[in-house]
């Protein structure tokens, strides 16, 4: 008797992109660009609120700063807070100081102390949204950015904050206008461009998506993820080549970065390369690029995931009930891998594992077409 195995599909990883570059990551299935970052305009201290020399050292804490030496910042700027308790400029950059030092609570006082001294200022605003938003306080930055955005409606950054904060808590219409008004205001925002797109293919609007992530590689053509997504893209569509050559583009992009590998999308074009080489019927690249993936990360379910479907494919059922379980293991929602872990047990004879199985993806997808026909195939 035939049973239905699900069949697998390049799957675009879900990661968010860290403020800083290549640290955090979301669970999902899209490739996201959420990166936030900070107002970038710096406002000169009055002389006159300064000793002559504090506000030379506010200059050399900026230079500090912007050259990645945030410990000599931070002294810099602790001791001009010291000599000026009420210089806003100060407190906002030590916040930053603090951010880029991964100490977020220091950051958020310190911005929150900036705005004490100066409630009216958009940036600190913004700057108070994102260190919220790092700390996962997504309610909260989503008010910040809307505050931000209300006093300078006009900058592109603000409303991709905000539209980024929108989608983190399920307001898709409301990110997909957000990423559109910052485009509006910047055309050369990739990030937003990407955002779009992203969403876009989610809801099936592959022509527009397509064109989104062309426009984000070409602002920023080292843009790992843009390429990842884009081949997932060539790859639903039948256009093999061109999907090859867009993964191969995006692992090469950022080799130095271990984090980049995991979170920037390295195992996701890893997995989603093997898919194309097994739609093309190249089991042994196909293979080569699961074991990749694996390597990077070997809590990546997806990978498990269709390494196990190919596995099950030539026959090799136990290595492949291994990875199937591995996939549920880090995906416990994945209902796919539910149903075909039942097959490969019926092909195993186990078929109380097997009934089980379906039931479970049934219980997590109870529309599931494959799982209901291969129950009623196993009671007669």
């Amino acid at each position: 008797m035939h049973y239905r195995k699900s069949v697998g599909a390049a799957k675009l990883g879900n990661k968010l992109l860290a403020l800083f570059g290549c640290s955090l990551s979301l669970v999902g299935s899209l490739t996201a660009s959420l990166s936030v970052t900070f107002a970038g305009s710096f406002i000169v201290v009055c002389t006159a609120c300064l000793p002559a020399n504090a506000e030379n050292l506010f200059e050399k804490a900026k230079r500090s700063y912007f050259a990645g030496r945030y410990q000599e910042a931070g002294g810099m700027l602790n001791r001009v807070v010291a000599n000026d308790p009420n210089d806003a400029e100060a407190y906002d950059l030590l916040g930053k100081v603090y951010h880029r030092l991964g100490r977020l609570e220091e950051a958020l006082k310190q911005y929150q102390t900036a705005l004490k001294l100066a409630p009216g200022s958009a940036d600190f605003i913004f700057d108070q949204g994102v260190a919220q938003f790092d700390m996962g306080h997504y309610d909260e930055a989503r008010a910040s950015f809307e505050d931000a955005v209300k006093r300078s409606p006009q900058k592109s950054d603000f409303q991709y904050n905000l539209a980024i904060a929108k989608e983190r808590l399920g307001d898709l219409n409301g990110a997909m206008e957000g990423y559109d008004r910052a485009i509006n205001l910047d055309d050369k925002n990739a990030f937003a461009h990407f955002s779009l797109g992203r969403l876009l293919q989610k809801n099936g609007d592959k022509d527009r998506a397509l064109q989104e992530y062309k426009t984000a590689i070409s602002i920023s053509p080292e843009y790992s993820e843009a390429y990842n997504n884009l081949g997932v893209l060539y790859n639903s569509l039948a256009k093999y080549p061109e999907a090859i050559a867009c993964f191969q583009k995006a692992i090469k992009i950022k080799p130095d970065c271990s984090e980049a590998q995991r979170n920037l999308g390295y195992s996701q074009a890893h997995t989603s390369l093997g898919m194309t080489y097994l739609n093309q019927g190249d089991k042994r690249k196909a293979a080569d690029e699961f074991k990749k993936a694996l390597s990077i990360d070997p809590e990546f379910a997806d990978a498990h995931y269709n390494y196990g479907l190919l596995l099950q494919s030539d026959g090799q059922t136990e290595q492949a009930v291994k990875h199937y379980l591995l996939a549920i293991k880090f995906d416990p929602g994945n209902f796919r891998a539910r149903n075909n872990l039942g097959v490969a047990y019926m092909q195993s004879g186990k078929t109380s594992e097997a009934k089980a199985e379906f039931e479970a993806a049934l219980s997590l997808s109870p529309d599931f077409k494959d799982a209901k026909a291969n129950l009623q195939k196993l009671g007669k």
